[in-house]
């Protein structure tokens, strides 16, 4: 079977807006940050971000940069720490759509 890693410097050219996004991890542990960041320093905007089965940190971090137009999830939300801001303030303004899974 091929290796299908990439280098993080590599995930700019994989990623365009308007894109469908997996991202795994957990609310607080265990996030692609580093991933996350790479994303965030492709310039990609409007895109589909589904969390995989709950999104937390990683997820609000790109909401609030503004690179986030829709998400899928089953929940967002920072676990002790309480609920993401940004996930919140997007939703409730109207500017993210939200595909809830719960």
């Amino acid at each position: 079977m091929a290796d299908r890693r990439i280098a993080l410097g590599d995930v700019p050219r994989y990623v365009r807006s308007g894109i469908a996004l997996g991202i795994g991890g957990g609310p607080v542990m265990v996030t692609p940050i580093a991933m996350i960041r790479e994303v965030l320093r492709s310039g990609a905007r409007d895109l589909h971000v589904v969390a995989s089965s709950t999104g937390g940190f990683g997820i609000d971090l790109m909401i609030g940069a503004g690179a986030v137009a829709s998400v899928e999830f089953a929940q967002i939300a920072l676990n002790e720490f309480g609920p993401a801001p940004n996930f919140r303030r997007y939703a409730e303004s109207g500017r993210l759509r939200c595909l809830d899974h719960t």
